[in-house]
């Protein structure tokens, strides 16, 4: 049985913990950790498992503010724990009570010097007075006689940042890595009856060198923890992969499953089986010497395949069986692959032959009240928005998240870009200093392999991402080919260098900078791995950058950073039974140092997932289907690549004046449907036509007859003075100003071009003049851009205008100003004697190096009443 030792020299021990530092070495990634595998049953399968013993739950805890201050003995079988408090496991302790959250992006936490965590950082920093927080965790495991004639595993899905494990007093070992499992054998160290397990975290570790993201940075147990009761000979790992060839009328079926013997004694006449569409193949072992694991191989074959793609997730169900040599079954689990192919042609990115374009997002694991664990509901959610939003592409930054995320998105069709757990950007993008750095390369490696190693099986991946923001050279090369010689069916992706990528990233792009970008590069498809920063009001320009992508077959796609929004809530900083408000907290909102203050609120959605108005331009823009009105017809643009235009129904609605006057399905012939003018000849404005694509079926993630795609088509435009009186009012000069008289009272014009003064039977309707106005406040993504500063021209230009000429020209007043960013402006007032006002505003640039118009527009005031 193969166990993971990896430290600076054999001869160091378990022991030499009392002489070192293990978290703070790059060279100790665990000891005595099994190697890492694939999942092995389905997520959504776990609670039936017969092998899982679910120890997820309240343990006791102790939070100590620094190493010094922790109890050195606790794991001990008679160290009293009675008194300790309780925690919720999976969670974070920041978000149950002990310590404090903090969020930052680039900069580190903790003093920057590597590999230590516990270096003097400023005074007013959070680590200061807690230097490295450790928690300190134990609960109790009834085991059965039954139980200890198995294989017993310990698994944790993910503990941040680093951890050692006791069992009934006896260290077992360590890890680091904190968004991939790490798994010990425990058979030795459990004992019938009540077993004593205890778990030491370390808040930060050599490993949060690599573990820079922009995010909170939270600690504790926040994945699920599993005891396997596994039968001595078991299945240790499995590979299989799904491929068809040239004409897609053939996939080949690869399996790849390790066995392992973890008795005593040699196994013989083993069978590993593969049960897929309708088929059993078989590879056997007539013998398997105690101890060892050895891999065994199968091949198949499905014909005439229905191929996975995120528009039709097929699936074909298999089981992995062994067998021994009754023919019993030993150990059963079940799976799903999907038929698939990823390649890159040149400067075309295709999935299954087809040049498909990626409508993608990023998403951090983040819950409002729960930090880092997610539970299966929200991700449920988070899934069902995505695809409700039309996204098809998921980037999991920027670290693998939990499992149960691959199998939905497996199932309900996400293409995903799977993320390493690399992230150095203290030190820098794209930096030398841990890209080169020896002592810090299997560092890297393990990241990617534990990556590729867990998620290979999931359909849903088409890109390894080596990480993000992270270092270049030597040891990024060698996590590309540690991920290149685990999976050649995927390609790898990295941002900070494109030799380490089978895709060219350029993230933040203008539109215009992306699309001469993707011109430039001949080499690689162009991607925004990062784009449309979500923050605010924002997503204005989202079309421009996908007509830029749809009119060039080597911009794979861009991911929209971000998801959610990153706010924790006041339930976590206030512990109350009383109702409290639901506002949610960031950076600096707890007191830590440093932070970046609301940059985590950055999301499509809140952190309660309610989806922002920005949302919806998403879902709009990323719509797989377009209407373009050709006459009296609208001919439909199918954005999709593998789902036909038939595969949803069509609604019209016309609308008079606001009033619905027909509604109607739309009969298609070919790629059009005639518009359905109301019988009755609204010949007054305004006309408009809704037209709605509609799911035909009911899916896992929307009811039949959701609307994917919508469009608006103004058949007759509105005449702004519809319905006013015809008459125009006579303006007359005064001796400052321009006044026109209305039915029930005036409109005046000053001087300057202003509308001063509007009485309506004697009640004057401004509080303040209707004039030009072309600044707005920064919102924080503006703020981050400098945007104040960019425009700062404008703040004013309308108040410093020069008035060039106020005059009346028959039954309009016509005010001609120049600005003095460069521009001449003019006003044109017209009013009916019903006191119906219009004012047109022409706007002529007259300079070139006129800086972006924050707003374009005009501003007054109303009474309060």
């Amino acid at each position: 049985m193969k166990k993971i030792l990896t430290l600076t020299a054999l001869v160091l021990s378990i022991s030499a913990q009392a002489q070192t530092r293990d978290w703070e070495n790059p060279a100790v990634l665990g000891i005595n950790k099994l190697p890492y595998h694939a999942t092995l049953q389905l997520p959504s399968k776990w609670k039936a498992c017969k092998e899982i013993v679910s120890l997820d739950g309240e343990w006791l805890f102790r939070w100590s503010r620094n190493p010094e201050e922790r109890q050195t003995d606790f794991y001990r079988e008679d160290y009293d724990v009675s008194s300790w408090g309780k925690i919720k496991v999976p969670g974070n302790w920041q978000t149950q009570g002990y310590g404090t959250p903090i969020y930052t992006n680039i900069d580190y936490p903790f003093q920057r010097n590597r590999p230590s965590v516990t270096s003097e950082p400023p005074k007013d920093w959070t680590a200061y007075e807690n230097r490295n927080p450790v928690g300190q965790y134990v609960t109790y495991l009834d085991v059965t006689k039954a139980m200890l004639s198995k294989n017993l595993i310990l698994h944790f899905g993910g503990v941040h940042s680093a951890f050692y494990l006791w069992i009934n007093g006896r260290q077992v070992g360590y890890s680091q890595n904190s968004m991939s499992p790490a798994e010990f054998d425990v058979t030795g160290y459990l004992r019938e009856g009540k077993n004593k397990l205890a778990v030491e975290v370390y808040r930060w570790s050599d490993g949060s060198y690599l573990e820079d993201q922009d995010m909170w940075r939270l600690s504790g147990i926040f994945r699920e923890v599993q005891l396997w009761v596994r039968p001595l000979v078991h299945i240790a790992d499995y590979h299989v992969t799904a491929v068809p060839d040239k004409d897609y009328s053939r996939a080949e079926i690869k399996a790849a499953v390790s066995l392992c013997n973890t008795g005593s004694r040699a196994a013989g006449s083993l069978q590993a089986v593969l049960r897929l569409n309708g088929r059993e193949v078989s590879g056997g072992l007539k013998q398997l010497a105690a101890g060892d694991t050895t891999t065994v191989q199968m091949t198949s074959v499905i014909d005439r395949p229905q191929l996975w793609s995120a528009e039709t997730p097929h699936l074909y169900p298999f089981t992995l069986e062994l067998r021994d040599a009754d023919g019993t079954v030993v150990e059963h689990f079940d799976y799903h692959l999907g038929v698939k192919k990823v390649e890159v042609v040149g400067e075309v990115f295709k999935i299954n032959g087809r040049n498909v374009k990626l409508r993608g997002v990023n998403r951090h694991d983040h819950h409002p009240t729960t930090g880092r664990w997610v539970d299966d509901a929200t991700y449920e959610l988070d899934l069902r928005l995505m695809k409700q939003a039309n996204i098809n592409f998921l980037r999991t930054s920027h670290y693998p998240d939990r499992e149960y995320l691959y199998e939905l998105c497996d199932r309900w069709g996400i293409y995903v870009m799977d993320e390493a757990n690399q992230e150095s950007h203290g030190y820098g993008y794209a930096n030398h200093e841990m890209g080169e750095d020896p002592a810090w390369q299997q560092a890297h490696v393990d990241r990617g392999e534990s990556l590729v190693k867990r998620d290979f099986n999931h359909p849903c991946v088409i890109l390894w991402s080596l990480g993000n923001e992270g270092g270049v050279g030597p040891n990024i090369q060698a996590m590309y080919d540690k991920v290149r010689e685990l999976d050649t069916t995927r390609p790898p992706f990295y941002d900070c260098h494109p030799r380490y990528s089978a895709l060219h990233d350029f993230g933040y792009p203008t539109p215009d900078k992306l699309r001469s970008e993707a011109i430039k590069e001949t080499a690689k498809p162009m991607i925004a791995r990062e784009y449309a920063h979500a923050m605010g009001n924002s997503m204005g320009n989202l079309q421009e950058y996908w007509d830029v992508i749809y009119a060039d077959s080597s911009i794979v796609g861009a991911a929209i950073w971000d998801w959610v929004d990153q706010g924790l809530s006041e339930k976590v900083k206030v512990k109350s039974e009383e109702p409290l408000h639901s506002s949610f907290l960031y950076g600096g909102d707890f007191g830590d140092k440093p932070n970046l203050d609301a940059f985590c609120i950055n999301g499509l959605l809140a952190p309660d997932r309610t989806p922002h108005p920005h949302y919806y331009e998403v879902q709009y823009v990323y719509q797989p289907l377009q209407f373009v009105q050709e006459g009296d017809s609208i001919r439909i643009v199918n954005r999709n690549y593998f789902t036909g235009i038939d595969q949803y129904e069509y609604y019209c609605e016309v609308y008079h004046n606001g009033e619905l006057v027909t509604g109607e399905l739309a009969r298609i012939h070919g790629d059009k449907f005639g518009i359905p003018y109301p019988y009755y000849p609204y010949n007054e404005p305004e006309l408009l036509l809704n037209v709605y694509a509609r799911l035909r079926r009911a899916t896992p993630w929307a009811e039949e007859g959701f609307v994917v795609a919508r469009e608006q088509f103004v058949l007759k435009l509105e005449e702004f003075w519809y319905g006013a009186s015809e008459g125009n009012a006579m303006p007359r000069k005064s001796a400052d100003d321009m006044v026109f008289t209305t039915d029930g009272g005036s409109v005046t014009i000053d001087r300057t071009g202003a509308l001063t003064s509007w009485i309506v039977d004697g009640t004057q309707m401004l509080q303040a003049p209707l004039e030009p106005y072309f600044w707005k406040p920064e919102n924080d993504n503006q703020h981050a851009a400098h945007f104040a500063e960019r425009t700062a021209p404008w703040r004013d230009a309308a108040k410093n205008r020069t008035v060039k000429s106020v005059r009346i020209s028959g039954h309009q007043v016509i005010a001609v100003m120049a600005l003095p960013v460069g521009a001449d402006l003019t006003l044109t007032y017209t009013v009916k004697t019903d006191g119906s006002i219009k004012v047109e505003m022409d706007y002529r640039p007259t300079a070139t190096d006129i800086p972006l118009i924050p707003k374009s527009g005009m501003r007054l005031r109303l009474p309060a009443d």
